[in-house]
């Protein structure tokens, strides 16, 4: 092959591993706290609270069931954000992000018909409470903290919708920092990538919450979970080797003690095909080429997005201060799940505030989808409480305050199409 050829090659490389990049990392709306982070509230909490409300409600679960339910744990902790992955739905996780949030964890918890579902459940209470906090306690007010043309132009909190990437690589500096830390242990980190998802569950509350079929927002439900776990398991593990090589002296710094084997995890191809089977969508080296662009490419325009800073001492505090609050707001919600009394707004994830139109775009954008959705269907067999949530949301349907285009119009076909809704009868399944 001639240097032209070899050059053309490289770039086809760069360009795509920077797209694959951009979709893994940008162009989704980001968790508060990376997987790592959701995995480690599991483990917080597990042996003196999660695993014995499991054997409470289902007092014959072995010790064996109880491991296998642990890896149900840990797929419902990060179920919410599954569809933001390659081969997932953005529609599927904008609707658990900002749309009758805790009614959807409430219906996972109220009808799991095991302990696998009960365990998934509870894992997505977990998020639940990880996003509502980590959000507005650290990653919107670490933003500005490390990106100070930010704070000029926001103010002192940044909301994802304001600068996506600016908060993707904030989380991924938390996450690097915990992982040089010591705070995820490479062992621990092994046992979360064999997460499970509790499909069945998961089907039921979805339909029950949101009127509509996983199967109709997903190209393939089991294509896009195991293409997740996989992606998780090759592209982290990658981009921990080059923070490493990168951000040696400024990690020490946080963690002299720290070694490189200890800071590195890695999985090989044929231990996780053997471990957790090869039904997934192979990225043929990506995470490679990816560490490979990541360390070869200058920081600037649209490379910029694949930049990396070891966040600042103010910043790294808001998050350790928000995760030991977090843990302790997901102890007080299972406390109240076991006593019958758990309650959970439905919230936006992105600021924690109670959904309401006009609040937050992202979440206007989502429910005009979704009655969007609703509305093609002639809006068939919709449950009789998002009927009620979505004509409380929408009110009277004026037009939203500011500069968006087209609000007029927009504003009267969600009239039209609310019209249409009231004069429909309702489905007696669902919530």
């Amino acid at each position: 092959m001639g240097s032209r050829a070899r050059s053309a090659l490289v770039a086809n490389m760069v360009v795509i591993a920077l797209a694959a990049a951009m979709a893994l990392c940008v162009a989704r709306p980001a968790a508060a706290y990376s997987v790592l982070a959701h995995e480690a509230n599991i483990d917080a909490l597990w042996d003196n609270t999660i695993s014995k409300m499991l054997l409470v409600r289902f007092p014959g679960a072995t010790p064996e069931e109880l491991l296998d339910a642990r890896a149900y744990a840990y797929g419902g902790c990060v179920i919410q954000d599954l569809g933001y992955y390659p081969f997932g739905s953005h529609f599927f996780s904008n609707l658990l992000h900002y749309v009758r949030t805790g009614d959807f964890v409430k219906a996972l918890i109220d009808e799991a018909q095991d302990v696998n579902e009960y365990a998934f459940a509870l894992g997505a209470l977990g998020h639940y409470a990880a996003d509502n906090n980590g959000h507005p306690m650290a990653v919107n007010r670490a933003v500005p903290l490390m990106y100070p043309k930010l704070k000029a132009k926001f103010g002192n909190a940044v909301t994802y919708a304001q600068s996506p990437k600016s908060h993707v690589l904030v989380e991924f500096s938390f996450d690097v920092v915990q992982v040089a830390a010591g705070a995820y242990a490479p062992a621990a980190y092994h046992s979360y990538i064999g997460f499970q998802v509790a499909k069945p569950a998961l089907e039921r509350a979805f339909r029950e919450t949101y009127g509509i079929e996983m199967k109709d927002v997903f190209f393939s439900e089991d294509l896009a979970i195991a293409t997740y776990r996989h992606a998780i398991a090759t592209t982290i593990p990658e981009m921990t080797k080059v923070a490493w090589s990168k951000k040696r002296g400024e990690i020490l710094k946080v963690a002299p003690t720290m070694q490189r084997k200890t800071f590195v995890f890695n999985l090989h191809r044929q231990d996780y095909d053997k471990e957790f089977g090869a039904d997934y969508a192979k990225p043929h080296g990506f995470a490679r080429v990816l560490g490979a662009v990541y360390r070869i490419v200058p920081k600037i325009g649209p490379f910029r997005s694949l930049g990396f800073s070891v966040p600042t001492v103010a910043a790294e505090r808001l998050f350790l201060v928000s995760f030991t609050e977090t843990r302790e707001r997901f102890r007080e919600s299972l406390d109240a799940s076991r006593a019958g009394r758990l309650q959970l707004p439905n919230t936006d994830f992105d600021t924690g505030q109670l959904t309401v139109r006009g609040e937050y775009s992202l979440a206007d954008a989502t429910y005009d989808d979704l009655l969007g959705k609703l509305a093609a269907r002639d809006f068939a067999g919709v449950p009789v409480g998002l009927r009620g949530n979505l004509i409380a949301y929408y009110g009277a349907a004026n037009p939203l305050p500011g500069n968006v285009p087209d609000e007029e119009k927009r504003s009267a076909r969600i009239r039209l199409q609310l019209a249409s809704l009231t004069a429909t009868q309702t489905s007696a399944i669902g919530r």
